[in-house]
């Protein structure tokens, strides 16, 4: 059961639940995951209390911005059948809606929709104000009240299972970018170097590659800031993740895996393309790897050029949603072509192989399960390749190959 909200639209996030379950820990948790990863949130976490015999003895509500809780039960003795809802407390509550709103939060929690919104009640307003700003929400609702929410929203909603995972699919790898530059801590940057196909940064701490944009782009016509990227901090460098600019995007990926791909990284060696073996069902590459047919005979291969046998990369759109293994190349990440890849191919097994793939658990969470890069043993030589121009094969001399595999679902981490 599945709505999908009009492109252009904010996404309006709805975990469907049944009768007495409602998703409460589960929008918990994955509030704090968020939080933990540097994500902006505000709004309203839900907490129901019950007696024994299964009847509500108070709601009460957490503030995400300050943590602050509110009960907005009220005592009605165990007689009465009225609803519990304190009508006054919650309206005090909504407080940390419009705080959200001013704050331009990243994502803002409704803690339900209830009979109150479905009159135009209790937080509706709150709500639809949040939504015409362009600020994605995400709330839960009952079964029962699935067509009043549909029309509540005029249709432009997703409706979601209550798992983990789901709601990992829903908030999307397009905030993939954020969340590895969110996670990058203070570290000097001493080297960058801009090669003709790779970009370096290197820190005291570890060397991070991108593939550099295409010859002949207007990205490859003037470096920003060249000759003074060296020396200053690495958070800043990686936050060029956000931008429209596709140079500053290489060197944004390469300053996260300078920070993720470390010098002291505990990984598992081998190559990435034989992460699941010899794939059985339908099978993906993205990138044509050098020898990757013979490597893997009857594997489907998309490219940009693509050569004889080979996929244009247009194909994506209908063979990657009936594929049931995919391998993506670490160039994807980039040139921003990976959460779109990511979205096609969500019901399969994902790969992101190469030298350019950024070495952290936090990409688990977007749908990948194994990620195989490269970790810099030689930065001296490994400046030198990328500023003569070398290729992936160059790089290899100076690194050591590097997996990592997703050990439980999706949201796990």
């Amino acid at each position: 059961m599945t709505a999908t909200a009009q492109p252009g639209v904010p996404p309006i996030g709805a975990v469907i639940y049944a009768p007495g379950q409602p998703p409460e820990q589960l929008l918990a948790d994955f509030a704090g995951q968020l939080l933990a990863r540097g994500f902006r949130i505000g709004g309203l976490i839900q907490h129901t209390e019950r007696a024994e015999d299964g009847r509500k003895t108070d709601m009460r509500v957490t503030e995400l911005d300050t943590g602050r809780q509110i009960s907005i039960g009220q005592s009605l003795g165990k007689a009465s059948k009225a609803c519990i809802l304190d009508t006054q407390a919650l309206a005090e509550a909504s407080g940390a809606m419009r705080r959200a709103l001013e704050d331009r939060a990243d994502l803002v929690f409704f803690n339900k929709f209830s009979k109150s919104e479905c009159e135009g009640q209790g937080l509706a307003s709150d709500m639809l104000a949040t939504v015409a700003e362009g600020i994605p929400v995400l709330t839960a609702v009952p079964g029962v009240l699935i067509g009043q929410w549909v029309e509540f929203t005029g249709g432009r909603t997703d409706l979601l299972p209550p798992t983990m995972e789901a709601l990992w699919r829903w908030w999307g790898p397009r905030r993939l970018y954020a969340d590895l530059a969110q996670g990058v801590t203070e570290a000097e940057v001493k080297r960058v170097v801009v090669g003709l196909n790779w970009t370096m940064v290197e820190t005291p701490f570890g060397v991070g590659l991108a593939q550099t944009p295409e010859r002949g782009t207007p990205a490859c016509l003037a470096a920003p800031q060249a000759g003074y990227r060296a020396g200053g901090s690495l958070p800043e460098l990686a936050a060029l993740v956000r931008s429209n600019n596709p140079f500053d995007v290489a060197l944004g990926v390469a300053a996260c895996n300078a920070h993720y791909n470390r010098f002291d990284l505990a990984a598992e060696t081998g190559n990435g393309l034989d992460s699941f073996g010899r794939p059985e069902g339908e099978a993906v590459v993205i990138g044509a790897f050098p020898a990757i047919a013979e490597r893997l005979p009857g594997i489907k291969v998309i490219d940009r050029r693509p050569g004889p046998g080979q996929y244009p990369e247009e194909a994506a759109e209908t063979l990657l949603p009936a594929a049931e293994t995919v391998i993506i190349t670490s160039a994807t990440l980039a040139n921003r072509s990976l959460p779109r890849l990511l979205v096609l191919a969500r019901d399969a097994r994902v790969a992101l192989v190469g030298p350019g793939a950024a070495m952290t658990e936090r990409l688990f969470s977007y749908g990948i399960e194994v990620l195989s890069g490269l970790v810099a043993e030689d930065p001296d030589g490994l400046a030198r390749v990328v500023s003569e121009g070398g290729g992936a094969k160059d790089l290899k001399r100076f690194c050591r190959p590097a997996t990592l595999r997703r050990t439980g679902g999706i949201g796990s981490v």
